[in-house]
């Protein structure tokens, strides 16, 4: 490798606008979309899009052609949320269609002020306030909108039919028998009919802490917005990945915590306010998870241990 693509210390030199466009491409970019390429700073953990950030822009690049449905799925929800007035999301700026910048279209949204908080828990009431605002919206048509991949597992697949009145109580008898607890089955069926009752909404589909934004103690932003679509109400409090950040940190009082943000929800909504019939679709899923992949008991915690917060 020539010296002017690697420093001597492995990191990449150059600008962080030419891991995303050549040279080329890049002072075409600049000129369409009026940046000074050296303020961009390049953030790639992104699923299927890459990100340059300016001081109060963003530009979002499909990684590949598979990621350009994600993209238009997150352009169209942000000129649907428009209308909600929300500061916690971010605004369309402009869209562009130009081969010779880029193979695939881009964007431009508004930055967000703040972080990506230490504390996520602290911001749990705020979360709930603002989920609700953009649930009471008609659900809007979101063409091909699905959910993520990993959402294909089986424990998901069954609190899909958990959360569906036509198949709430099967589902119920499915995870009663599955765990050996015949005799919780009824108790279940009750709940779970329960949480399956509320109607399917707009909903982000992937939030976790580091889709989120916080700036002195105020929740700033939601980003990341390409698996939004219309379903369950539960996919906008599943809160990340199970064992991640929030998990691992009040893993023990997980559900008092889960209990606190589904109210501030419930009541902004002036829905029931009480948690139980959602967090018990939320363990039981997971204690299913936990048939097929115990993991790390440490970490994830246990069937056991899952069902006794039931």
């Amino acid at each position: 490798m020539g010296g002017d693509t690697l420093g001597m210390s492995g990191e990449v030199a150059g600008q962080a606008v030419n891991a995303v466009l050549a040279p080329s491409q890049a002072e075409r970019f600049a000129g369409v979309a009026d940046v000074d390429l050296g303020r961009l700073v390049l953030n790639v953990t992104g699923r299927n899009k890459l990100v340059l950030l300016d001081s109060d822009r963003v530009f979002l690049f499909p990684r590949s052609a598979i990621g350009v449905e994600w993209f238009e799925r997150e352009l169209a929800t942000y000129q649907v949320l428009a209308k909600t007035q929300l500061g916690v999301v971010p605004r369309l700026l402009d869209r562009w269609e130009d081969p010779e910048i880029y193979p695939f279209p881009f964007a431009a949204a508004t930055r967000l002020r703040g972080e990506v908080p230490a504390e996520p828990e602290a911001l749990i009431e705020q979360l709930g306030e603002v989920i609700a605002r953009w649930h009471e919206l008609e659900p809007p048509a979101l063409t091909g909108a699905r959910p993520p991949r990993h959402h294909d597992a089986a424990h998901h697949r069954w609190l899909r039919r958990a959360l569906d009145p036509a198949t709430s109580a099967e589902a119920a008898a499915e995870a009663a028998n599955r765990l050996g607890r015949p005799g919780r089955a009824s108790a279940w069926a009750d709940l779970l009919a329960s949480a399956a009752q509320l109607a399917p909404v707009l909903v982000h589909g992937d939030i976790h802490e580091d889709q989120l934004l916080a700036d002195g103690g105020r929740l700033t932003g939601i980003i990341d917005w390409e698996t939004a679509r219309v379903d369950h109400p539960f996919w906008d409090f599943d809160l990340g990945e199970w064992g991640t950040g929030l998990w691992r940190r009040r893993r023990r009082d997980f559900s008092a915590l889960w209990a606190r943000g589904w109210r501030a929800y419930a009541q902004a909504r002036g829905l029931e306010v009480d948690s139980g019939p959602l967090q018990t679709a939320l363990r039981l899923r997971h204690a299913l998870g936990l048939l097929a992949d115990p993991g790390d008991p440490a970490v994830v915690g246990t069937i056991e241990e899952h069902l006794a917060q039931l």
